[in-house]
């Protein structure tokens, strides 16, 4: 009758449970440092998106400041610089109607203009634009443009 022999494993065969919880933890090790690194990454990405926006509306309000005679800006009935024009957030820059949850967003930007004198030479205008980054908080922005008659 032949008898069945238990023949010794062979080391090479596979991995043993020990082998496969340290492979384990050395991953989760390094995913926990690689995601690590990418939190700034990303903090520094929204800042950064967040600027260029604030940046491209200031620059539209700065252009239409420039573009216009100082009659146009000035003139009483709707003149660009009135305060009842302003402030303006979001699209409303760029002459649309901005959604409802564009105006209860406190990410996307607001811009006041703003002066003391219409009638005055020059007319000083105070651009400011503010908003309030996911990462960093409020952020306020103010830039000054001098018009003369």
């Amino acid at each position: 009758m032949a008898t069945l022999e238990h023949s010794k494993s062979d080391p090479s065969a596979g991995f043993t449970l020990l082998e496969v919880m340290i492979s384990i933890a050395i991953l989760a090790v390094v995913g926990l440092a690689s995601a690590m690194v990418m939190i700034p990454v990303i903090q520094a990405q929204n800042e950064s998106r967040e600027f260029t926006q604030a940046t491209a509306m200031s620059r539209a309000v700065l252009e239409e400041l420039y573009s216009q005679s100082l009659e146009e800006l000035t003139n009483p009935e709707d003149g660009y610089l009135l305060s009842a024009n302003w402030p303006q957030k979001g699209t409303q820059i760029y002459g649309e109607t901005p959604t409802v949850l564009e105006m209860s967003d406190p990410t996307i930007p607001t811009v006041q203009v703003s002066t003391t004198d219409l009638e005055a030479d020059p007319v000083e205008v105070l651009v400011t634009v503010s908003w309030t980054g996911r990462d960093s908080g409020p952020v306020t922005r103010e830039f000054w443009v001098v018009r003369t008659r």
